[in-house]
């Protein structure tokens, strides 16, 4: 009786950055696959040695590790079926699946949904999975769009969104809310009156913990948490908005007097004007440069470390309702330098504004991938076709 030849298959798997839940781990979603791939032994299916996992990745784009690792494997002609539980888990972007398919069929490569097995090669089927396609985009969207008009009704109102709850209070486990837990309540006033009587925070820091009080991850108190509190605009019943601040709906801790009052006395103590360390910096890549995870825009970050300032950029935005992604922080000189050399601007000794000018003008986009350290320049259409430098921006600072 001739031998079967192999078919091998390999596992794609993918979780989300917002999902936790252990019914959409990587881990469940491997076991169904596998015991799929099993059954179908008799066909002569093996399962492929490696693992493909996108664990915490989204699917809106394909700079996800194992995605780019399958992709080479399949290109090398290593791979002769994919097999994945649902088909949201291999992308939610209609044009990345059309792609995918495309590298598929290129490669005589065919896919298998776990969810469901009747799909084939047919044209019909073909046709299918371009609707499902679509159908996980637009259900992608739509959360977004509602998680951000949640988000914006909650700040109309003036209640709590998300963030970390400051001592002095708990969340309700129903609304979320902010709720006073009286015991640090008191304590939140007392530091507030020691305050406006010009007692340093080092100094309130150490009464706090020789009264046995701790914060409220059961640690002792120090100066820079002594201060964070006071400066706390929670603590005084506001909430931010925008720039400036606006009535909360939770209840204040203290009057909005005292707040003020100390405010004012710690302002006097300063040393250094207030203010952001990044405000006077050059930031020639300011709305150009883009996250490889998410596709959102990345923001500018700097620290001040004696007389020396580091600046970066990195991943901080919570645009459609989503967390910011984990680990997305570049060097800023480095992803610049590579930028202006790509352009040929690297040596014509223009001023910061000016080579942000020269930039908009010809390039539309940077995208930075933190997990390979690649960055992806879109030129403007009459400028330059699109170009990709690998091993000059490194994602770990």
């Amino acid at each position: 009786m001739p031998l079967r030849t192999p078919v091998r298959c390999a596992i794609y798997t993918r979780r989300s950055v917002d999902q936790n839940d252990d019914l959409s781990s990587c881990r469940i979603q491997f076991d169904l696959c596998r015991a799929f791939v099993q059954s179908q032994k008799g066909l002569g299916w093996v399962l492929f040695d490696c693992r493909f996992d996108d664990d915490g990745y989204s699917g809106t784009t394909l700079e996800r590790p194992a995605t780019q690792g399958l992709l080479k494997l399949i290109r090398w002609g290593a791979v002769d079926r994919v097999v994945i539980h649902r088909l949201d888990r291999l992308s939610r972007s209609l044009r990345d699946f059309v792609f995918l398919a495309q590298e598929f069929r290129a490669n005589n490569v065919e896919l298998h949904v776990v969810a469901a097995p009747t799909l084939g090669v047919a044209s019909l089927d073909n046709l299918m999975l371009n609707v499902l396609a679509s159908f996980a985009e637009f259900e992608r969207e739509m959360t977004a769009t509602r998680i951000a008009e949640a988000r914006a009704y909650l700040k109309s109102k003036g209640r709590r969104i998300a963030g970390a709850i400051p001592f002095g209070y708990a969340a309700d486990p129903r609304t979320k809310q902010l709720v006073i837990v009286p015991e640090e309540g008191e304590i939140v006033s007392t530091m507030f009156r020691w305050a406006v009587a010009k007692v340093r925070p080092s100094t309130i820091a150490s009464y706090a913990n020789a009264m046995g009080w701790h914060t409220g991850t059961g640690n002792p108190w120090t100066s820079p948490q002594i201060l964070f509190t006071l400066t706390n605009h929670v603590d005084a019943g506001l909430v931010v908005d925008g720039y400036g601040f606006r009535e909360g709906c939770h209840e204040a801790l203290i009057e909005r007097s005292l707040y003020h009052d100390v405010q004012n006395i710690l302002a006097l103590r300063r040393t250094r004007k207030p203010g952001r360390v990044s405000e006077h910096l050059p930031w020639p890549l300011l709305g150009l440069a883009y996250c490889g995870k998410c596709g959102r825009l990345l923001s500018t970050h700097s620290r001040r470390r004696g007389s020396l300032i580091y600046r970066y950029y990195r991943c901080r935005s919570t645009a459609g309702g989503r967390e910011p992604c984990k680990g997305v922080l570049v060097n800023a000189g480095k992803i610049e330098t590579a930028v202006l050399s790509a352009v040929g601007l690297e040596s014509t000794g223009l001023s910061s504004r000016e080579e942000q000018a020269a930039l908009r003008g010809a390039i539309r986009r940077v995208v930075f991938s933190a997990d390979t350290g690649r960055i992806k320049i879109e030129f403007q259409p009459d400028a330059s076709p699109a170009e990709d430098l690998d091993g000059q921006v490194s994602g770990r600072v």
